[in-house]
């Protein structure tokens, strides 16, 4: 695995001492003289690492809040336990107060147990324990160098490099905290142990099948020799399909029926984190025949193909080609690759929402959808017509469910839409699966 450093020039180098300790990291120094250097310097990085490591919060906390990267992060966290080494310093080296001084980035209950510990009265320190993601590297300079100009300090304690750097340039006795040795190790453990998580995951089979829908989009009979030709056809474009991304397919003897084994870390690579499966589209275009495709995700191959199924049994729902995702957690995803793409349950622990399945006498995965068609919408005023295309059922369906939310108190009717035709309006009701008293 190989892991970007990222951080001041010291503390990348004792980064990497310690990471010369593990086998299965490979680490790269990324050095930086200031903080804003950060999202250059992983944009130019991105690609050569697997992870990335910084060696302080407040770069780690700026590339998150800016989604630059969808690489591993790590950071080291500061402990109570790094302030040990600065305060011996201070006090025994430089003679400075060091009730006297003001702190940055760690919390009051650190900084107490630490004075505590070492039995020193710290009643007149000044702690700036305000989150690094809700303060700026300006506000913390400010912070200590009003206190020392006003004489209330004798130095400042920050954990943050610029911080340091700039309070040195206007020559006030400034000292970094720095993650400890063991702080260090732990990371690095903690790295070790995401990675063979990953891999392991990235690993997971995943079990697809494929049935064919209509062996013809214009619908004209086909003999018995064409089905099967097409049928080869398709076969052999699964083959090459497989042999291109490391998979397995299997062919049933008479049916019309394919499966697929592909680990999770190709396929979720192939479908960009399941937002599009091309080969759907691929076979309808270049066979004019529309398949069902379900992906089963599981603990073991039993459970991953039991949840295919399941999800195959949605695709086929649908009257065009589609593909629908069953993970281990019994979560539903699909139609994938479509704008109607929902993320729903099949089985839930939400007691809110088995209280509205028992109200309504609607299943939990209809109730799941009908909340995702919600969240999609960015709104809780639907009607029936956003039920029929969201949900993929006929109108009268449509109707025979919001009837139901109202009967069961969780949809009220606010009002009428006028269709953009000569229709009927549509009535709008308000869903609400607040708990009620």
């Amino acid at each position: 695995m190989i892991v970007g450093i990222i951080g001041p020039v010291d503390l990348v180098n004792q980064s990497i001492e310690v990471a010369d300790k593990y086998n299965s990291i490979n680490a790269i120094g990324i050095p930086y003289k200031d903080e804003r250097e950060v999202e250059s310097k992983v944009k130019e990085w991105e690609n050569k690492v697997d992870a990335f490591l910084f060696t302080g919060y407040l770069p780690y906390y700026h590339v998150i809040e800016k989604q630059i990267t969808d690489k591993q992060l790590f950071y080291y966290p500061i402990l109570g336990t790094a302030l040990y080494k600065v305060l011996f310093k201070m006090k025994v080296h430089d003679n400075i107060n060091i009730s006297k001084i003001s702190i940055d980035t760690l919390t009051q209950q650190q900084i107490k147990e630490v004075y505590e510990d070492l039995e020193v009265f710290y009643d007149g320190l000044y702690v700036n324990n305000v989150h690094l993601s809700k303060y700026s590297r300006e506000q913390y300079v400010e912070y200590h160098k009003k206190l020392y100009e006003k004489g209330k300090t004798e130095a400042a304690v920050t954990s943050v490099n610029s911080v340091y750097e700039e309070l040195k340039k206007y020559g006030i006795p400034a000292y970094k905290v720095t993650p400890t040795k063991f702080t260090m190790e732990q990371t690095f453990k903690l790295i070790v142990e995401a990675n063979e998580t990953r891999v392991a995951e990235n690993n997971q089979i995943i079990v697809i099948i494929i049935d064919i829908k209509e062996y013809s989009l214009s619908w004209e009979n086909l003999s018995i020799i064409e089905k099967r030709e097409k049928r080869l056809a398709l076969y052999q474009e699964l083959l090459n399909y497989s042999r291109q991304y490391q998979a397995s397919v299997f062919s049933s003897t008479e049916g019309d029926e394919f499966i697929l084994l592909i680990t999770k870390g190709i396929f979720q690579e192939y479908t960009n984190f399941y937002e599009s499966i091309p080969i759907v589209n691929e076979i309808q275009e270049k066979f004019s025949m529309s398949i069902s495709m379900g992906i089963g995700m599981g603990v073991n191959a039993l459970e991953a193909e039991e949840n295919a199924r399941k999800a195959l049994a949605f695709s086929k729902e649908r009257k065009d080609s589609a593909a629908y995702m069953v993970n281990q957690d019994k979560v539903v995803l699909g139609p994938i690759g479509t704008s109607r793409n929902l993320e729903f349950q099949l089985r839930s622990q939400d007691k809110n929402l088995l209280k509205w399945s028992e109200k309504t006498n609607i299943s939990v995965a209809n109730l799941t959808k009908i909340q995702n068609l919600l969240a999609k919408k960015q709104t809780n005023c639907i009607t029936s017509s956003d039920i029929q295309q969201g949900l993929n059922v006929t109108l009268r369906t449509a109707n025979r469910i919001m009837n139901k939310l109202v009967a069961g108190g969780a949809a009220i009717e606010i009002g009428i839409e006028q269709s953009g035709d000569r229709g009927r309006p549509r009535r709008v009701y308000k869903i609400d699966f607040n708990e009620k008293d």
